[in-house]
């Protein structure tokens, strides 16, 4: 069935539509409504308030007014020009719910309704690329768009109950992929990749019948051409639809981060990738490719930061492949390479269409790109010493990686995931889950070295 898709802009402090002439919002602030109160007069969705692990009313209402967010792991209020007032407008009325007074966890979606200029059905976002959730900047920024849903409530309860779950399921989930690597590295070297590519097929379940195809041929397929058989699964489910891997259970946690590839994906998917260009010989060229699009690409994993992770290693192992050595030097002309051909793979992405936040980043600037990852290693830094168990992890994944890193001896895809893994830990900003995941496919990887391919 083909779905009308309306979209708002916001030009100075002016919503335009289509069917409308140019009038300023007539935003409010109001207390948590059911959503069934303005379902059948516009259209009604789902609010993420904030960034980061928390919340208060007072940040939340400064996205609200200026369109942008700040991470709670960063600290302060969002600052920037204020492009809306409350009450004062003749367009559309925007009936926004924000957080209680204080400081609270950001695992709470609050309902927003937008009533007039033809809004009907169920409001959609670019900036989410979920239908039903949009962010709490959404609103300033004009992203806010709508499509024609009859159940437009029953689908936000339903989408509501899907985060709610991935929150409960991610850790468990982590914590037994994690385990099955680690397990199966002491005593089935040869089953351990297997099982990291059954758990990023199996990552995709929204979608059955590429969840069962992608495991097929995980369990199946040589080993390179299992690794690139998982990639391009990946690659044509964030083309299709962005919520298989965005509501996946080691997917983003929706609280900032909406679609695409997070930091604990980009980590299975970096070890896939080094293993599957290794194992192919010439023919790795291409799986590099796959990766690259399916994780940098703007349209598919919008992730910067793991693009410059996936060159790293790549320029790492195309360089151990060849019979160099790791120095010094060279490693820093794999970070400078690394850099500069992200730079150029997001410019050229961007020039074909592609927009995501990597874009908006670029394309405000050196300046604002350095300080995009200083907040990223400040966030970094505050998520590990948030509280024992992050630490925790951070500690004893540090000490299983020294111990692959003195191990000898070791093959391309080690010293390719080990540098990768260094890469990330200065351009993310999770490093529980670059650590916790990387150590145990690092360990994996490094059991596996000797045996015969397969």
């Amino acid at each position: 069935m083909l779905r009308r898709v309306t979209t708002i802009a916001l030009v100075g402090l002016t919503f335009v539509t289509a069917s409308a002439a140019a009038a300023q919002p007539h935003v409010l602030v109001v207390p948590p409504f059911p959503l069934e109160r303005y379902a059948g007069q516009g259209a009604v969705g789902l609010l993420v308030p904030g960034a980061g692990p928390e919340v208060t009313r007072e940040g939340a209402l400064a996205s609200l007014l200026t369109g942008t967010v700040r991470s709670s792991l960063l600290g302060g209020v969002p600052a920037g020009e204020r492009l809306i007032r409350l009450g004062v407008g003749t367009g559309p009325t925007v009936y926004v719910s924000l957080p209680p007074a204080g400081r609270s966890e950001n695992d709470r979606r609050y309902p927003i309704a937008v009533v007039g200029g033809g809004f009907r059905g169920l409001l959609v976002s670019d900036s989410t690329r979920i239908p039903g959730l949009v962010s709490i900047a959404d609103v300033a920024t004009g992203r806010l768009a709508w499509r024609e849903d009859d159940g437009a409530v029953a689908t936000l309860e339903r989408l509501d109950r899907r985060i709610e779950r991935n929150d409960r399921w991610r850790l468990p989930a982590t914590i037994a992929v994690a385990t099955a690597l680690i397990a199966l590295g002491v005593l089935r070297p040869r089953w351990a990749p297997r099982a990291l590519l059954l758990a990023l097929a199996l990552n995709l379940w929204l979608e059955p019948w590429l969840t069962a195809l992608a495991a097929a041929l995980a369990l199946v397929l040589p080993l390179g051409a299992a690794c690139a058989a998982v990639l391009a699964a990946y690659l044509l489910s964030m083309g299709l639809d962005a919520q298989t891997v965005g509501l996946s259970p080691l997917g983003p946690s929706q609280a900032g981060r909406f679609y695409g590839v997070n930091n604990l994906l980009e980590t299975l998917l970096l070890a896939a990738t080094l293993l599957g260009v290794a194992r192919l010989g010439r023919a790795g060229i291409a799986v590099a490719a796959l990766a690259l699009v399916a994780v940098g690409g703007n349209r598919f994993g919008a992730d910067g930061g793991g693009l410059v992770v996936l060159l790293a290693g790549l320029l790492v192992l195309t360089s151990r492949l060849r019979g160099a050595a790791l120095t010094p030097r060279r490693l820093a002309l794999v970070a400078a390479g690394a850099v500069a051909l992200g730079l150029v793979f997001a410019g050229l992405d961007a020039a074909t269409g592609g927009h995501s936040h990597v874009t908006r980043a670029l394309a405000d600037g050196p300046g604002a790109l350095a300080g995009d990852v200083g907040d990223r290693l400040e966030a970094s830094v505050r998520r590990t010493v948030d509280g024992p168990g992050p630490a925790f992890v951070v500690l004893i994944s540090l000490a299983g990686l020294a111990v692959v890193a003195t191990r000898r001896p070791r093959t391309p895809v080690t010293d390719a995931l080990l540098v990768a893994l260094a890469v990330s830990l200065l351009v993310n900003d999770t490093p529980s889950d670059v650590l916790g995941i990387g150590a145990a496919a690092a360990f994996a990887l490094r059991r596996l070295e000797g045996e015969p391919s397969g």
